[in-house]
């Protein structure tokens, strides 16, 4: 039987270490205002969760309400059959997302980079 070394011990603490690090650095590496990124029927629209409103988009199934309100975004209304959508809950964390599938509705917060790219077009509300 192999016996742990001091070397060993020095290496686990060190890839422990490096695993943390990469952890809290991709969830604190989104710089800027959060924004909500919403997909359906092949269009991106954008909306800032600094503001809220609301936005309902037509699908297969239905209509799918998407609101933003205190920095969270979430689904509140689908009429898709489970409604699995509505039970996720609100996401206001990067990469967090939420997905109505029935009625092809994607929604995933993203980190805004200071102003740039993330100006308010045709698709924002």
């Amino acid at each position: 039987m192999h016996r742990l070394r001091i070397l060993d011990y020095i290496i686990f603490l060190l890839s422990l270490a490096v695993v943390t690090a990469s952890v809290f650095w991709s969830a604190s590496s989104g710089e800027g205002e959060l924004i909500a990124e919403i997909e359906a029927s092949g269009e991106v629209y954008i909306m800032p969760l600094s503001r809220d409103g609301s936005l309902v988009l037509k699908g297969p199934v239905g209509d799918t309400r998407v609101d933003v309100a205190d920095g969270e975004v979430f689904i509140s209304d689908s009429d898709c059959r489970d409604k699995i959508c509505v039970a996720m809950g609100p996401v206001s964390t990067p990469s967090s997302w939420v997905a109505c599938l029935p009625n092809r509705v994607f929604v995933r917060v993203v980190a805004g980079n200071s102003g740039k790219g993330t100006e308010v077009d045709a698709g924002a509300f």
